[in-house]
Formats: C-alpha cells, structure tokens, sequence
C-alpha cells in the first residue's frame, strides 16, 4: 500500500478530510498521477513524523486551468483557506485535484516506510 504525505503544518487537511469538507487533495504538479485508482492511506505530516489517520480511495484528477473555474466548482471542495499559500493565486499556471473517495479513519499509527517517491508519498508494506 502506499502512504501519501499530507502537510498539515498550516491547516489541518487530514481533519478536513476525515470531516468530508474536503473531498479533494491539491498540488501544483501532477505528483498523485500514478496513484489514481489506488487505495492509500493518507499520513499528516508537518509535526514531527508522518502520522497514518485514515484511508481513501485516489478516485479520478482534474486539471483546472483558471481561477473562475476554480472559485466557482473546486475550491469550497479543496477546502483550502482563502488566501493562503494553497489557494488560487495571481501566477498559478493549474491546479491538480485529486478526488478522495470511500474515506475510512484508522488507528493513527506511524509507518515503516519503504521507498520513497519525492516528498509527495513512500511505499508501507505493514497491515493495517
């Protein structure tokens, strides 16, 4: 399985995402491409070690190009703070959004990584 890392350092996403406010994971590049389909499990990063808190299914990506279209369909989904450093911004080229599905809490724990692909998510060979 893998574990995608969420930065929760400024606003607390995996709270978000385990309330269902936020329905979908943002980037600036396509970093969760490979994983659409995947089951995951989502670790908070951003307060010492990465922490598993629950597991969702990386359902389809959508590329949005302009800032209408995201103040009118994605952003109240992203469940980002207006403003912040992962809102909309003046030089954003696109954002990539990853639909989070079938969201399950578990028993946070913190994995054993395997390999890791960048900072975005590693491999976790561990039960769950």
């Amino acid at each position: 399985m893998k574990v995608v890392f969420i930065n929760c350092k400024e606003q607390p996403f995996l709270d978000r995402i385990l309330s269902e406010s936020k329905l979908y994971e943002t980037r600036t590049r396509n970093t969760l491409g490979k994983l659409i389909g995947d089951r995951v499990l989502l670790a908070e990063t951003g307060h010492g070690k990465p922490l598993v808190r629950c597991a969702a299914t990386i359902d389809r990506i959508i590329a949005v190009y302009f800032r209408d279209e995201w103040d009118k369909y994605y952003s109240k989904y992203a469940d980002v703070d207006s403003g912040s450093r992962y809102d909309w911004h003046d030089d954003t080229k696109v954002k990539y959004l990853y639909q989070l599905t079938d969201i399950q809490p578990v028993e946070p724990f913190c994995p054993q990584l395997g390999r890791y692909h960048g900072r975005v998510w590693a491999e976790y060979e561990g039960e769950v």
